[in-house]
């Protein structure tokens, strides 16, 4: 099991940083994430479809690196969440992968909702 979570950090012109904290099994790691508005606004969107179709794939992309996280609905409302922690340009940089139900992603779509009020 896994968990993820987003901070709001401050936001720059049309672009919310914030940070995001994966812990996947026996790892975790940080990293700061940013998004322009419209991209998280579009994001919050296709994952309350998706949380409400039990279907589907989505990929939020960090705006400055190759940071990014992917959801993917699994078989009997399972959600398969991956990606990267930080940039390869990093020296340290952590690829994830962990399954959940899908009551996460409704967390996950709550918490992006505060940032994009934020």
């Amino acid at each position: 099991m896994g968990c993820i979570t987003f901070e709001y950090q401050y936001m720059v012109d049309e672009y919310i940083v914030f940070n995001k904290t994966i812990v996947s099994g026996e790892f975790s790691g940080s990293s700061t994430f940013c998004l322009s508005k419209d991209s998280l606004k579009e994001a919050i969107l296709s994952l309350d479809e998706m949380n409400s179709r039990l279907s589907g794939t989505y990929q939020i992309n960090d705006y400055d690196s190759n940071d990014f996280v992917l959801f993917e609905f699994l078989k009997h409302g399972h959600v398969k969440i991956s990606g990267q922690v930080g940039g390869t340009h990093n020296r340290q940089y952590l690829v994830y992968e962990f399954s959940t139900d899908q009551t996460l992603l409704g967390e996950v779509i709550l918490s992006l909702s505060h940032l994009s009020n934020s």
